[in-house]
């Protein structure tokens, strides 16, 4: 192969990878992992990487895209790996308590919720859920905490489910003492169901039946 053809296709297969990761992504994380910002979303693009904390710009900076790196300017390089279409695991070089030391993270791609449901009509739905014998009943904007253990600590709200919404896609919103704690894409629902995604391990996504 010319080094000219062999440079052109280096370029196909990068311009191929960069296009392949656009958009935007949710990192994924245990119940108790603490992370800043806490519900951290990543939007890439050819050239430049930003952070946001929900929907809340965070930080933003310039990056290239080779292949399965993305490239800082820094000289930082996250490798990425697609476990499957919609879902990467990235693999960072970050220093922990004074020790350089490998950081691997996974993130799933939001993408447009399936619904021919208004806001208003998804938020009248509860749904029953069963995630690795995990069960869960969810209900929007009802006080789910012990109304005797918020009296005492002197609390208007424990904890509540919102319902939100990132350009197309919907969101299940958990909030603790009235701060955002963790967030769940939305795949579909309709009137009997609802799927959510954006776990941290299989399986990756929760099923749930309407409450009768």
């Amino acid at each position: 192969m010319k080094v000219s053809s062999l440079i052109c296709f280096c370029l196909v297969m990068n311009a191929a990878f960069a296009q392949k990761l656009e958009g935007k992504w949710l990192m994924t994380k245990e119940g108790d992992t603490y992370t800043i910002p806490e519900n951290l979303l990543m939007e890439i693009k050819t050239d430049s990487l930003k952070y946001y904390n929900f929907d809340e710009l965070y930080t933003s900076f310039p990056v290239n895209i080779e292949k399965n790196r993305i490239l800082m300017a820094d000289n930082k390089v996250d490798l990425v790996e697609f476990v499957n279409e919609d879902r990467i695991r990235i693999r960072s070089e970050a220093e922990t308590n004074g020790r350089d030391s490998l950081v691997v993270t996974e993130f799933v791609r939001l993408k447009e919720t399936q619904t021919n449901l208004s806001p208003e009509e998804i938020q009248k739905l509860s749904f029953n859920f069963n995630w690795n014998d995990e069960k869960f009943r969810l209900i929007f904007n009802k006080e789910l905490g012990n109304p005797r253990v918020m009296e005492i600590m002197g609390k208007k709200e424990l904890t509540k489910i919102r319902l939100e919404k990132i350009d197309a896609t919907y969101f299940v919103s958990i909030y603790r003492s009235g701060k955002r704690s963790s967030v769940f894409p939305i795949e579909k629902v309709t009137q009997d169901e609802m799927v959510l995604y954006g776990t941290p391990k299989k399986p990756y996504k929760m099923p749930g039946k309407k409450v009768e």
